[in-house]
């Protein structure tokens, strides 16, 4: 998990707000009980997301992203693109304010085709579970890190086995929450570690202090590579003294 900058004034966050506000779904009308009484964060979302402005708030979270997950750093990209979930960092369902606000938002990874094939191949409840991850295995719970909180970057992070380490209790339980220790991340997260370790010839100190500035960075298109963040922590613990 990395921290993601948010611009709040551009023309697609302005656009949105104002919209929002004319429908009564921004924060302050939602504080108000008399404001769609009766209303769920979950039912109020369902006009949020057809609202005309949702289309370009979205093309600027995936840009801020890079293009990919805001949790585990898997690429929102799959055959069909773009394949992405959008995550309410307060649950919608306990915090129907904040349902449609910019500030709450996030994109999150969906499932793809081959992770719904394991699914459906899982043999226990246990063995699917693993294979759920992000905010599809959040729900409707609430974290102590989230990428809108500078901390996250010291709360996680990443061995070159793939497996996800945590700083303190919260972040631990904040595992937990996002499945980020499931089988399938952490095999996914390996599979990038080896590509690298494995690559053509032998990568030098001075390769991969070079590689790591790369990664720091969106490549030509606007978009990090996956997994970007995990293998910077590899090549860290791949540098002596480092």
């Amino acid at each position: 998990m990395r921290y993601i900058e948010k611009h709040f004034d551009t023309d697609a966050v302005v656009s949105h707000e104002q919209e929002l506000a004319n429908l009564h779904l921004n924060e302050e009308s939602l504080r108000r009980p008399e404001v769609h009484p009766g209303r769920t964060g979950g039912q109020l979302y369902e006009t949020v997301r057809n609202m005309p402005t949702m289309h370009a708030l979205k093309e600027q979270m995936y840009a801020e992203q890079g293009g990919v997950c805001c949790y585990c750093g898997m690429n929102l990209d799959y055959p069909f693109n773009p394949q992405y979930r959008v995550e309410h960092v307060l649950p919608k369902e306990s915090h129907r304010e904040w349902v449609g606000e910019y500030k709450n938002l996030l994109l999150s990874c969906r499932a793809s085709r081959e992770e719904m094939n394991l699914r459906n191949c899982a043999s226990t409840r246990s063995e699917r579970k693993k294979l759920i991850h992000c905010d599809e295995a959040k729900g409707s719970q609430e974290i102590t890190y989230s990428p809108l909180d500078k901390a996250c970057e010291h709360a996680f992070w990443y061995d070159l086995e793939g497996c996800v380490h945590h700083s303190n209790d919260d972040a631990k339980r904040d595992v937990i929450t996002l499945g980020l220790a499931g089988k399938y991340l952490t095999d996914r997260r390996r599979a990038a570690i080896d590509s690298l370790i494995m690559a053509d010839g032998v990568l030098t100190d001075d390769d991969l202090m070079a590689y790591r500035e790369g990664l720091k960075k969106p490549n030509a298109d606007g978009k990090y590579a996956e997994f970007y963040f995990v293998l910077i922590d590899a090549i860290n613990q791949l540098l002596p003294g480092d």
